[in-house]
C-alpha cells in the first residue's frame, strides 16, 4: 500500500448510512427536514443561461462558467478568482495537493476540523496544532511556531463558527494572526462553510481578507449536501494552479446548473434565513438539555453558529472507557476529542443539527445513564485500562 493509503487507514470511511441506525452525535450533518423548505429546481432548465448541450457535457476544470460568474458576484470577486469543486472536501484536497509536499508543516488550532486534519495528514504534512482562547488561536504559540518550524506551508482555520467549538474568532485576533502570517509569507486557508449561518440577527463574523487568503465555501450547509458543489475563492494565479491538479472532467454540469438556478432567485436567501432560525432553536434546545447534565462540565461556550457543542467531560470520566461503553451498551456514538487535537482528549463534540428534537433528548438521556453506569463500575481513584476507540470522521 502507498504511504497515503497507510495514513488513511487511521481514519474511518464516511458512513452516512450508519447514522440512521444509531444515535450519532459525531456527524455534523444538516437536518433532512430542512430540505423540503427549499424548492427543487429543474436540473435541465435553460433559464439560468446554460444551454442543454452544455448541461449534458463535460465542463471546465475551473467549473461551469455561468456558475462561476454568479458565485463571483455573490462573493464580491472576479470570475477568474473562483473555482468550482465537488464540495468543500475536494477544495481542501486540491489545496493540499497544490501547496504540500511530504514533511511540510500545516498550522491549525487544537481542536480543528477532523476532515481537514485527515486531508493534510494524507498529503504527508506534519500538522502542528496550537492552543486557543475565547478570541481564537494563541498568538504566543503562533509566533513561536512560525519561528521554530522552517517548512510551514499554510495555516488552516474556520474563523466563522469554528469547527468543532462553534466560536467566532474576534476581529482583533484575525488582524494580528494575519499580520504574523504575512510576515512569514504563510498563506491562510479559511473554511467558511458555516459562515452564512450566524444565530444572532445582524451579526457579521470577521473574516480574513488579503491576496494570501484562500477561502473555501460550499452549498452543503446552506442548501443540500447531496448537491456536492463547493467553491474556492483565491487570486487568479492560485485558481489556475489548482485547476491543473483537477484531473476529472469538471464538476457535473447538471448539478452545477441546479446551483445556477438556486442563485437566480431569492429562494436561497430566504432558505438561509429559515435555516438560521431553525438551527438556533435546536441549539437552544440542546443547551437546555445540557443544563442538568453531569457527564460534562458546565463551562462550555454557547455556539454562535455551526452545528455542534464542544464540551469537556467530567474529570472522573475516562474518555476512552466512557465512549466505548456508551457505544456498546447504550447505542450512542460520540467522536473522541483526541481525534480533533492532542490537547482535546477530555472533550467531545455534540452535534445537534441532524437529529430531530426527540432523538436529541433520548441521546442526552442515554449519555447521562451511561455516565451513572460508569461511575458505579469505575469509582474515582480506581485504575482502569482504556480500550481502543475507533475513529470517526465528522
Amino acid at each position: 500500500m502507498s504511504l497515503r493509503s497507510q495514513i488513511s487507514a487511521r481514519y474511518s470511511a464516511f458512513d452516512y448510512s450508519s447514522t440512521k441506525h444509531i444515535i450519532n452525535f459525531g456527524y455534523g450533518l444538516p437536518d433532512p427536514d430542512t430540505f423540503r423548505h427549499l424548492a427543487a429546481v429543474d436540473a435541465m432548465s435553460e433559464a439560468g443561461g446554460v444551454s442543454l448541450a452544455d448541461i449534458l457535457q463535460y465542463t471546465d476544470s475551473q467549473g461551469l462558467p455561468e456558475l462561476r460568474q454568479r458565485l463571483a458576484a455573490r462573493s464580491g470577486v472576479a470570475s477568474d478568482q473562483v473555482m468550482i469543486t465537488s464540495g468543500a472536501s475536494q477544495a481542501l484536497q486540491l489545496i493540499a495537493d497544490t501547496l504540500l509536499d511530504s514533511g511540510d508543516v500545516v498550522l491549525t488550532e487544537d481542536p480543528s476540523y477532523l476532515g481537514a486534519l485527515r486531508i493534510f495528514s494524507i498529503a504527508g504534512a506534519t500538522v502542528i496544532q496550537l492552543g486557543m482562547d475565547g478570541e481564537g488561536v494563541s498568538l504566543s504559540e503562533l509566533a513561536d511556531a512560525l519561528a521554530r518550524y522552517p517548512k510551514i506551508k499554510l495555516y488552516y482555520t474556520t474563523p466563522a463558527f469554528h469547527n468543532p467549538s462553534g466560536q467566532c474568532i474576534s476581529k482583533a485576533r484575525i488582524d494580528e494572526v494575519q499580520r504574523l502570517l504575512d510576515l512569514h509569507g504563510v498563506p491562510i486557508v479559511q473554511d467558511l462553510v458555516y459562515s452564512e449561518l450566524p444565530y444572532e440577527d445582524g451579526f457579521q463574523p470577521a473574516l480574513f481578507g488579503a491576496d494570501t487568503v484562500i477561502s473555501v465555501r460550499s452549498f452543503s450547509k446552506i442548501a443540500w449536501p447531496g448537491l456536492r458543489v463547493g467553491w474556492i475563492c483565491a487570486v487568479p494565479a492560485m485558481i489556475a494552479r489548482l485547476a491543473l491538479l483537477k484531473c476529472d472532467g469538471g464538476v457535473s454540469a447538471v448539478v452545477s446548473n441546479i446551483a445556477v438556478a438556486l442563485l437566480a432567485t431569492d429562494a436561497l436567501a430566504g432558505h438561509i434565513a429559515y435555516l438560521r432560525k431553525h438551527y438556533r432553536q435546536k441549539r437552544d434546545h440542546m443547551q437546555s438539555l445540557l443544563q442538568d447534565c453531569t457527564f460534562c462540565e458546565p463551562t462550555y461556550a454557547l455556539p454562535q453558529g455551526g452545528f455542534s457543542f464542544w464540551v469537556k467531560l467530567a474529570p472522573d470520566l475516562d474518555p476512552a472507557v466512557f465512549l466505548e461503553g456508551l457505544r456498546q451498551e447504550h447505542g450512542v456514538q460520540l467522536a473522541p476529542g483526541l481525534l480533533y487535537g492532542p490537547r482535546s482528549s477530555q472533550f467531545v463534540r455534540l452535534c445537534f443539527s441532524y437529529m430531530p428534537v426527540a432523538k436529541l433528548e433520548e441521546g442526552i438521556a442515554r449519555i447521562e445513564a451511561a455516565c451513572k453506569d460508569s461511575r458505579k463500575q469505575h469509582p474515582v481513584g480506581r485504575s482502569i485500562v482504556a480500550p481502543v476507540v475507533s475513529a470517526l470522521e465528522a
